[in-house]
């Protein structure tokens, strides 16, 4: 049914209608059009004839389960292989995705789709749909796990740094971004609204066998530390505390992905990781705070009335989010969903 959405959805403005200009020319109410076109109802024969023949189109064309596939940009600008399987959703006229772990498919967020020929071919039920948000707030996958189900209104979450995500949302392939770093520094460009998500500190993170080593020890080339990508905001972080000191460092031989990739690989090698003190705390790991970050959610005005993005924000009021996001160590949600 989400699939008949899309396309009346996409017909109707190839053809430059209003969805009450198509409900008038169909014979449909106006209510009826919205309500298709996000996946919340499925046209009686006669009227699925009427807007069929409005578009232009066949309804066993209007109807069809999806056996063609669709061009897919990728967020991140990454690689699709043939027989990935990949969570999309529709930014604009764009249908963008990303790609899912090969174990995707037994839990965890639910594949819309595979690659298939260079092109995403869609699982019968498959939706693209949603608000598709990037960054590196632990509890993205939270809010994405308990909007799963919501249709349009569901999150697609994206585990990107913070230069990632806000490359993503000025390519226009993500509707909002989750950003991170020192309030004076969080200045976004024209257009974007701003809410406030939590607090937290960037550091570095260090094995307990270390015995709570000083910085002058972490900073030092025996350690092995775990860096971040250039475009983490907690390495920009490292990188201001570095030049401050007027430490000379060589290029990190090992960088991680993510907050949870770092600390998980700082515990089994017994080192030590650039990263977050919420995803230390609940690795276990020691922490030496560098600098304190605020979090912020970063929409453009033309998205800030996106079905998803108002159910994010929806659900960052909400207990029974609260009460998950509350249990994260070191998360400080004083001024959650408030307009920054």
């Amino acid at each position: 049914m989400d699939l008949i959405g899309d396309r009346v959805r996409a017909g109707r403005k190839a053809r430059g209608l209003s969805q009450l200009e198509l409900a008038e020319a169909a014979g449909v109410s106006r209510a009826t059009v919205g309500a298709l076109e996000h996946g919340r109802h499925m046209p009686a024969a006669d009227a699925a004839v009427r807007l069929a023949r409005v578009l232009g189109t066949t309804v066993e064309e209007l109807c069809a389960e999806p056996t063609a596939s669709a061009p897919l940009i990728e967020i991140l600008d990454g690689a699709l292989p043939e027989g990935t399987l990949v969570r999309a959703a529709r930014v604009g006229d764009d249908l963008v995705g990303l790609a899912l772990g090969p174990t995707a498919i037994l839990g965890g967020a639910a594949a819309d789709g595979i690659m298939e020929r260079g092109a995403l071919r869609l699982f019968s039920g498959g939706s693209p749909q949603g608000a598709v948000i990037a960054g590196c707030d632990p509890l993205l996958r939270v809010a994405e796990g308990m909007l799963e189900a919501a249709s349009d209104r569901r999150v697609v979450a994206v585990s990107a740094t913070s230069g990632q995500a806000l490359a993503a949302l000025a390519a226009g392939r993500c509707h909002a971004a989750l950003v991170h770093g020192p309030a004076a520094t969080l200045i976004p460009p024209p257009g974007i609204r701003r809410w406030h998500v939590a607090s937290w500190r960037s550091g570095i993170a260090s094995h307990p066998r270390l015995s709570d080593p000083s910085l002058e020890t972490l900073l030092g080339d025996d350690i092995g530390l775990i860096e971040r990508d250039a475009t983490a905001a907690c390495q920009q972080a490292f990188g201001r505390t570095v030049q401050r000191l007027g430490v000379v460092r060589t290029p990190p031989e090992h960088v991680a992905s993510s907050h949870v990739e770092a600390t998980t690989r700082a515990s089994s090698a017994e080192t030590a990781a650039v990263t977050i003190e919420p995803v230390a705390a609940a690795m276990g790991l020691n922490f030496l705070a560098l600098e304190e970050h605020d979090v912020e959610l970063w929409v453009p005005d033309r998205w800030t009335t996106h079905p998803g993005v108002v159910a994010f924000l929806d659900l960052c009021g909400a207990p029974r989010f609260l009460d998950r996001a509350s249990a994260m160590p070191a998360y400080d949600l004083t001024r959650i969903g408030t307009a920054a």
